[in-house]
């Protein structure tokens, strides 16, 4: 189970709401386990999630009838118990269809397919039976379904959180007239923050794929190569792992369509996704040699993520890290470094709460580590005329420190203009 539940319950108590509806495909994901089709085709309102405060009543999931034999063949898909399916009605024509009143036929059961029972395997009827259990209960589109599992789970009356308060409305319309909503965007994120092991697992081997895959761009590197080839390079090295790449963006005198330059640093922000879960990375690499001052920043940008590993553990405030690592860079010698962003890592580049619409910076609060949070210190530079540099890796707070789920090496790689030889790449 990727949700903590146990998180979510105190979440939900704290903002006093007796359950959560997901709309986002990738909150019905975290609240399931669940990712459809329609949820890859990006089709909003064709899948939600319902999970109830009160944890003996049941959570559910809504998919497509379709997907009926898929859960099936694989019912480890979800752990929720109830699957709420939809159909389409009987008369398609009709504009009177009144779903308070609606009996089992007014709707298609599941997806009709036709039956030949003289050629039926026995997996064939295993499967007919499987749907029997359905018969009766389907609806007729996803938030008629919705409204089903809503009543299921003895919400129609309650305080609920949705990332999409436009469905609150629409149930209102549909016979919940009681139920009322607040926008739990930032309640999810909240939630997401602190990770189940089955979601660490995940983010271990999301952030080891992408320093393979950053480490075979470094190693690729060389004087006239273009700057797409290097992402061609990671996408490449993302996908045979079994990655899904997102972007690699290289940073290299500003330009980022440009040819490699000699002597000239280049920097590597790669960013992944393993089932669904990021990893974030960046480097530092030169073809040729580097000048003093260039080996300096880099060194004192090691410093600071040294000083900043030392230091975090739960309790910690971002804004005293932030503040600890730029007077450590700075004290190296390295007087214009600026920017030292922590942000958590997850079902989002960015998987803490953030303002949204008309709320300022800081309207959330401090970001705080908390124990089986997993984050990277992000530490971008450029300096127009000059160059790039970037560190980053992707690490979880343990109890009393960190758990690096990359090597830390955030070292300043040197190659030579015409890059390594082709069998050390």
């Amino acid at each position: 189970m990727l949700l903590n539940k146990p998180r979510a319950m105190e979440v939900m108590d704290r903002h006093k709401i007796d359950g959560l509806i997901a709309v986002n495909q990738v909150n019905v994901y975290y609240l399931t386990d669940y990712w459809g089709p329609l949820m890859r085709m990006r089709r909003s309102f064709y899948n939600y999630a319902v999970l109830p405060r009160d944890e003996n009543a049941p959570a559910a999931l809504i998919v497509t009838a379709v997907e009926m034999i898929r859960f099936h063949e694989t019912p480890e898909l979800t752990w929720v118990p109830n699957i709420c399916a939809y159909t389409h009605p009987v008369n398609l024509g009709a504009r009177d269809y009144d779903p308070d009143v609606e009996e089992p036929e007014a709707s298609q059961e599941g997806a009709r397919y036709k039956v030949r029972h003289e050629s039926l395997r026995d997996d064939d009827r295993s499967y007919l039976e499987f749907t029997q259990g359905f018969k009766g209960n389907y609806s007729v589109n996803p938030t008629y379904a919705l409204r089903k599992a809503v009543k299921d789970a003895g919400l129609a009356n309650a305080r609920v959180g949705c990332d999409d308060p436009r469905v609150i409305g629409w149930l209102n319309g549909m016979g919940l007239p009681n139920l009322t909503g607040i926008d739990a965007t930032t309640i999810f994120r909240e939630i997401r923050m602190v990770k189940t092991e089955a979601e660490l697992a995940h983010l271990r081997k999301a952030a080891a794929m992408n320093e393979v895959a950053v480490n075979e761009c470094i190693a690729a590197l060389h004087v006239g190569l273009r700057q797409t080839d290097l992402e061609q390079v990671y996408n490449v090295g993302i996908a045979k792992q079994g990655g899904r790449p997102v972007y690699l963006s290289c940073g290299h005198m500003g330009k980022r369509r440009g040819i490699i330059e000699q002597d000239k640093v280049v920097t590597f922000d790669g960013l992944c996704e393993y089932q669904y879960y990021h990893g974030d990375l960046g480097r530092i690499a030169i073809c040729g040699t580097p000048t003093d001052e260039m080996i300096n920043r880099a060194a004192a940008l090691k410093f600071g993520c040294d000083v900043a590993y030392d230091m975090i553990k739960p309790g910690v405030t971002g804004k005293d890290l932030t503040r600890t690592v730029l007077e450590a860079v700075r004290k190296k010698g390295f007087e214009g470094f600026s920017i030292c962003t922590p942000h958590s890592v997850g079902l989002e580049h960015t998987d803490h709460p953030l303002p949204i619409g008309p709320q300022l910076p800081g309207s959330q609060g401090d970001f705080v580590f908390q124990e089986n949070m997993v984050f990277t210190l992000d530490m971008p530079y450029y300096e127009v005329g000059w160059g790039n540099l970037h560190c980053e890796d992707t690490v979880r707070v343990t109890k009393t420190g960190i758990e690096p789920f990359n090597s830390l090496d955030v070292s300043l790689r040197v190659l030579p203009p015409g890059g390594l030889p082709h069998a050390a790449r």
